[in-house]
């Protein structure tokens, strides 16, 4: 029987920031590694010498509702961390420290963000775009696809990656050698979003590139596929949090009590200076539409 099962945490250690690319294989065996990388801008190196900096760079991400990596190391104490922020909320986090369990969600953030306030860190961070993000996220709140001993790695990634643009959920696919990791790739809305592998860095986000980089990797290649089962912005919320505290601290949530619209609406938000994610979204015409109509049934397991 072929199913998706819950997602288990990842225990690989991370290393330093300025290594977090690849190793000298071109493989990446750190678990902050698997954070979407760079593309359109570089990593910039944020100064938390003391509280109000820390204070104000938490602030502006969440108010400005920023969608970013944000990575930490502190060589003295041997600490990795990394979170996912979307708009302003974090999405994922992972907090590591040498001969110690990993911590994930909310205790990782708790920890990585006690980390900023002391001495001898290094944090960076950079913009990576909606999409990515939330593709990226199923590695966190996704299903992990459960293939049968029978069948080839050829196979699972040509099945894992059918079924993602069939259902048009998003999702990740780990292309992996021996224990780490070669190539990530990212789907989303039916599509191949992106491509990137630990040797060359984004490639052409396709089928064909994705064939073809499977072509040049050896023979004993295994692959992890994950799938976000959130069909729309709200239905995603639910895995976020705050990352001040404030946001969650609303009490009148009636605003997204009644969303259930598709990612589609994540292009109506460029203007986020302007408009906040809440206030796009309310104006939307599609939810003023729709708003009234019974949810739309989800499609679980290997349904397209």
């Amino acid at each position: 029987m072929i199913y998706w099962r819950d997602k288990r945490s990842q225990k690989d250690q991370a290393e330093k920031l300025e290594n977090v690319y690849s190793n000298k294989d071109g493989l990446n065996r750190r678990a902050f590694g698997l954070f979407p990388q760079p593309k359109d801008s570089k990593p910039v190196r944020i100064d938390l010498s003391t509280n109000v900096n820390f204070q104000k760079f938490i602030v502006a991400l969440e108010g400005q509702e920023e969608t970013t990596c944000v990575r930490l190391i502190s060589p003295s104490r041997k600490v990795r961390a990394a979170a996912l922020i979307l708009r302003g909320r974090v999405l994922g986090c992972i907090y590591g420290r040498d001969e110690q369990d990993q911590l994930l969600g909310q205790e990782a953030y708790r920890r990585m963000t006690a980390e900023m306030l002391l001495d001898d860190i290094i944090v960076d961070s950079y913009k990576i775009d909606d999409k990515t993000a939330i593709a990226s996220s199923a590695m966190f709140h996704g299903e992990l696809f459960s293939a049968p001993s029978s069948m080839t790695s050829d196979e699972i990634f040509k099945f894992s990656l059918k079924n993602l643009l069939d259902t048009k959920m998003p999702g990740t696919i780990l292309i992996n050698e021996m224990d780490a990791t070669k190539a990530v790739l990212y789907t989303f809305k039916g599509k191949v979003h992106g491509l990137f592998s630990f040797t060359d860095g984004w490639l052409e986000p396709s089928v064909e590139a994705a064939e073809e980089l499977l072509r040049n990797t050896s023979a004993n290649y295994s692959v992890q596929a994950s799938k976000l089962l959130c069909a729309n912005i709200f239905e995603l919320k639910q895995f976020s949090f705050s990352m001040t505290g404030l946001g969650d601290a609303v009490k009148d949530v009636k605003q997204y009590q009644s969303l259930s619209l598709n990612y589609d609406e994540l292009a109506n938000l460029d203007k986020k200076n302007k408009d906040s994610l809440s206030k796009a979204l309310s104006e939307s015409k599609e939810h003023r539409a729709d708003q009234n109509k019974p949810p739309k049934p989800f499609k679980f397991g290997m349904d397209p």
